[in-house]
């Protein structure tokens, strides 16, 4: 339902801060022993408006990719932030509004994804994973963000890894 956009959301206003401080354990558990999490939280963080849960999902699908990403281990960072969006930025990158943001990065140091996958990424049941993965958690991250307002980034390399950045709207 999320990659539909079809999912009844019950946003709040929400500080990302403390959204990644509250699943940062459960994040350890899933991600393994094996990689590192390292968060970089911007101070003074502005205010979205999205649903909790929801977001929880976006970070754990996130981190679970990430984490299949790097079967040898690794580090995988969580970074929050606040931006502003100029005409310049909304020029290149048509899914975007202009304006206030806070930005949520997921970034790890695996495998990364080549260009023809990464065209791919939020097809529902296309997986960045071969035929390990069902294909449903990049396209239900990107259901979800969109479905908030938002709009995401996706910066990857072969063998150097990926960076997905969200932006969320500033609540007004």
């Amino acid at each position: 339902l999320a990659f539909s956009r079809k999912q009844v959301l019950q946003p709040t206003a929400l500080n990302l801060n403390e959204l990644v401080g509250s699943v940062e354990k459960l994040l350890r558990r899933v991600i393994g022993e094996d990689i590192e999490l390292l968060t970089h939280q911007a101070t003074d963080l502005w205010t979205v408006r999205a649903d909790r849960g929801q977001i929880e999902q976006v970070l754990v699908n996130l981190a679970v990719n990430a984490r299949d990403a790097m079967p040898d281990g690794g580090k995988l960072t969580l970074e929050t932030g606040n931006v502003v969006l100029d005409d310049e930025y909304v020029r290149r990158h048509a899914d975007s509004m202009p304006g206030e943001h806070v930005m949520l990065a997921v970034s790890d140091n695996g495998q990364g994804m080549t260009p023809e996958v990464l065209q791919r990424i939020f097809e529902p049941f296309f997986s960045t994973k071969g035929d390990r993965g069902t294909g449903l958690g990049l396209a239900t991250v990107y259901g979800i963000v969109r479905q908030s307002g938002g709009h995401l980034q996706v910066y990857s390399e072969p063998g150097r890894g990926t960076r997905v950045t969200v932006r969320f709207p500033l609540v007004g």
